[in-house]
Order: C-alpha cells, then sequence, then structure tokens
C-alpha cells in the first residue's frame, strides 16, 4: 500500500481504494498460481545476503549500458556481447531448491547488463548473456 502512495503521490480516499484493491487481487493471483503449481517457496534468510548488492550491480550496469548506448549514437560503434557459464549450486527437486532457481535466476537478470537464459543440471551453470562483457574473453 505505501508502494500505491508514493507511484501515486496521493491520499484521496478513492485511490486509496484502488490501491488495496489492486494489492488483493495481485495477492489473489499469487495465490491461485501457487496452488495450482502445488508448491510454495520457501526462503531462507542466508539467501537474502546476495540481495545486497543487487543495487550496486543495478547502478554500474546501468551506467555501461548507457555508456553502450552513447558510442552506438555518436560512433555507430555495436557493443559486443558475450554468453557466459556462471558455476552456480542447481540444488535439490525440492520446492527450497525451486525457490532458490527462481530466485537465482531473477537476481541475475535484475541488472539491465545481463539476463539469466537458464540453468544447466548437469553441469551446474547458469548461462547469461551480457550486452557489454568485462573484458575479452569473460567467463564471469
Amino acid at each position: 500500500m505505501a508502494l500505491w502512495i508514493i507511484a501515486d503521490d496521493s491520499v484521496a480516499t478513492d485511490e486509496l481504494l484502488a490501491g488495496a484493491g489492486a494489492a488483493a487481487l495481485a495477492a489473489l493471483l499469487a495465490e491461485v498460481a501457487g496452488y495450482q503449481a502445488a508448491t510454495r517457496p520457501l526462503l531462507r534468510t542466508a539467501w537474502l545476503g546476495a540481495a545486497l548488492r543487487l543495487p550496486v550491480d543495478v547502478a554500474r550496469d546501468t551506467a555501461v549500458v548507457f555508456i553502450a548506448l552513447s558510442r552506438r549514437l555518436a560512433q555507430g560503434e555495436v557493443p559486443r556481447s558475450a554468453f557466459l557459464e556462471v558455476p552456480v549450486q542447481f540444488g535439490q527437486q525440492t520446492n527450497e531448491g525451486a525457490a532458490r532457481r527462481a530466485l537465482l535466476i531473477a537476481g541475475r537478470s535484475l541488472a539491465p547488463n545481463r539476463l539469466a537464459l537458464g540453468l544447466d543440471a548437469q553441469r551446474n551453470v547458469l548461462v547469461v548473456h551480457r550486452l557489454v562483457p568485462d573484458r575479452e574473453g569473460e567467463t564471469e
């Protein structure tokens, strides 16, 4: 609800009711999706430590993408992109493992310079595309 007030910048009763309705609808849809998937996400607080670096990653990657965009517009230089294999622990086929993998993919895709494409369970790697790699032949 606080996010609605911040985004809407109003505390008018009708807009607060609309925000509450949107939040209730989102919660209902999340419950229905969880019920249909027959799974419950199990999160561990230790996993949240990695989330602390996400704002720094987003800020850095945003600058990298804007620099690449400015070079493209000014000089016509096309950024070299790369597909990388990042070693990860795939985890077990449990609800906890599924939640961990979902957070791993979402966290690796949040910064604008990279997109997690998928996990390879046999090789324990996450395939990531980077628009602008940090260095030549980067393997992250």
